[in-house]
């Protein structure tokens, strides 16, 4: 579940047309310059993050991850391919369908990450440079986020104040539903 509303986040980010999140400046970036659709950029990108993330840590990576690099780049073609987010013109609603991507984003990040059957690629590489060097979630995330965007910046891609929101307020709101979902599940076992 927390997949699914993490790429409806991300589709939503796309179609308010205020500036998409850093990561999917990057994945945009790369669509430019290949054929291949945003949903499969998010999983290259992913894969490349989980390798990153297993070898700092150590680990293997879990099901769950590999699953979550499919599931995300699958649900957010379908998403935008389906056209199940309406176009607004508006700036209020465009503004509207922007927040709801942000709250969706992290929101569905926490949700999965605190299921623990395998965080996401980023979430993932969050969490672990988190615990190697002692620092909050929220900013590991942040300095994530902020190297995305001047990669995609670089690449080309044009940024809009909806990209530089989303590099803020990505975090917190994660680190808030990891935090929800956390004792939701510890009050229900």
């Amino acid at each position: 579940m927390g997949i699914f509303v993490l790429a409806f986040g991300s589709a939503a980010m796309i179609q308010a047309n205020l500036g998409v999140s850093s990561w999917d400046v990057l994945h945009i970036g790369m669509t430019n310059w290949t054929p291949l659709s945003i949903g499969t950029w998010v999983q290259i990108v992913g894969l490349l993050m989980l390798g990153g993330s297993s070898w700092l840590d150590r680990t293997w990576p879990q099901l769950g991850s590999i699953v979550n690099i499919v599931l995300v780049g699958f649900f957010l073609n379908w998403i935008l391919g389906l056209h199940l987010i309406p176009t607004v013109q508006l700036l209020w609603e465009r503004g509207l369908l922007l927040v709801a991507g942000i709250l969706c984003m992290g929101f569905g990040s926490g949700m999965y990450v605190a299921s623990n059957i395998g965080a996401g690629p980023r979430d993932g590489m969050t969490l672990v440079l988190a615990q190697k060097f002692g620092l909050s979630i929220r900013l590991v995330r942040t300095l994530l986020e902020l190297t995305a965007l001047t990669i995609g910046w670089i690449a080309g891609v044009p940024v809009a104040a909806g990209t530089f929101i989303s590099v803020f307020l990505i975090g917190p709101v994660m680190q808030a539903s990891l935090a929800f979902w956390r004792r939701r599940l510890v009050h229900d076992s």
